[in-house]
């Protein structure tokens, strides 16, 4: 493989052990298996069976697997998988995802796609997100690999090309692909694939740009959650900027967000994998005329099934009709579900202090967005 790749790659088989027993030697990694994994009687053996594990797969089954399906099991009341009819064990696919939850979104997608016996993907993550060794070493030995978001205008372009190559790379070697639609999570419930995201996926090769993004092999994935992960704390950014024109975060809030969109509540969620946008648009590979008109086309293409798949909840239609002061989505929630919203939502605003009615629009909006994003959906 290109060294190029060594400063963003997973880790290659032969440096799981070693890294392995790394996070083991930190006592918040031994406690964080005994709580969520073990439990706490004969975790000394289990721990001397972890130690062994010698590659990237048996990590992801003996580790990750059982932890994401605890947390679905107690953080999610229903978790609906649809269209994986849509893909093939045999194929590997760049699986393009509205990014709600940072790491819920492409972790359910591995739990779902390792119990229907296809590989898991390698995954995207920003640089950002990975503040410390053993969050570094836990990343790439679940197959994340690393989008460098700091750094001069040159040094980024130049991120930007190797990061396209190896995506290139991956999936001409078999290796499906996750990554979010945009850069960060959707805040304001308003999903979009950003142009700049498949522009980076076109930098890299000699191939026309329409060739290089049919050879990508683009599956659209929804995912829709009952309740929003992070809604208050997306609703405190929102409002902060707002009122003050601007937001700073404070240290430790990445951890903050990481951990709150894990453990709370989720209530019911889908995911839903669309149809490979090859299979709808077989002339791209021939496409000549303007690149960016090609790369609205391409997004535009993504964003209606990742729309037309997005599953609104009651919630959704509740802060709807509460934004509007209607009924217009009446029929589609019951008096029981909309008490039970108006408490949810009262108890979330009441850690805000000040301009709660302002926080309260923008919570509202955050809910009511998925509403109206189906209602234009002739993009």
């Amino acid at each position: 493989m290109n060294t190029e790749y060594n400063k963003i790659r997973p880790f290659y088989d032969h440096e799981v052990n070693d890294a392995i027993k790394r996070i083991l030697k930190e006592e918040k990694f031994q406690l964080f298996l005994s709580k969520y994994l073990l439990g706490k009687e004969d975790i000394e053996n289990e721990i001397e069976q972890f130690s062994k594990i010698n590659s990237v797969d048996d990590f992801q089954v003996g580790i990750s697997a059982g932890f994401f399906k605890k947390i679905i099991s107690t953080t999610i009341t229903e978790l609906k998988l649809e269209g994986f009819e849509n893909i093939q064990k045999d194929k590997s696919y760049l699986f393009i995802s509205n990014h709600r939850d940072i790491v819920l979104d492409s972790a359910m997608l591995q739990v779902a796609l390792f119990d229907k016996g296809h590989k898991t993907t390698r995954t995207a993550i920003g640089n950002n997100l990975v503040f410390n060794d053993i969050l570094m070493d836990i990343s790439k030995l679940n197959k994340m690999f690393l989008v460098l978001r700091d750094g001069s205008v040159r040094e980024l372009v130049k991120n930007s090309a190797i990061l396209s190559s190896y995506i290139q790379h991956s999936i001409g070697e078999g290796e499906s692909v996750w990554i979010a639609q945009r850069n960060g999570r959707t805040k304001d419930g308003k999903d979009a694939t950003q142009q700049g995201l498949l522009k980076m996926l076109s930098m890299s090769g000699k191939e026309n740009i329409s060739e290089k993004i049919y050879n990508l092999n683009i599956v659209p994935v929804s995912v829709s959650y009952e309740y929003e992960s992070c809604d208050i704390l997306k609703t405190k950014e929102l409002s902060s900027l707002k009122i003050n024109g601007k937001y700073e975060k404070e240290s430790g809030e990445d951890f903050v967000s990481i951990k709150t969109g894990v453990f709370q509540n989720k209530g019911n969620v889908k995911l839903h994998i669309g149809k490979p946008i090859n299979s709808l648009s077989e002339q791209w590979q021939n496409f000549e005329g303007n690149e960016n008109e090609f790369l609205q086309n391409v997004a535009n293409v993504i964003d209606k099934q990742i729309l037309s798949n997005y599953h609104l909840f009651a919630n959704n239609y509740i802060a709807a009709d509460m934004l509007c002061n209607s009924s217009k989505y009446a029929e589609n929630y019951s008096q029981e579900e909309k008490n039970n919203f108006i408490k949810y939502l009262e108890e979330k605003l009441s850690e805000i202090k000040e301009n709660q009615e302002i926080s309260k629009e923008i919570f509202l909006r955050i809910y009511a967005n998925p509403v109206f994003n189906k209602e234009n959906i002739s993009i």
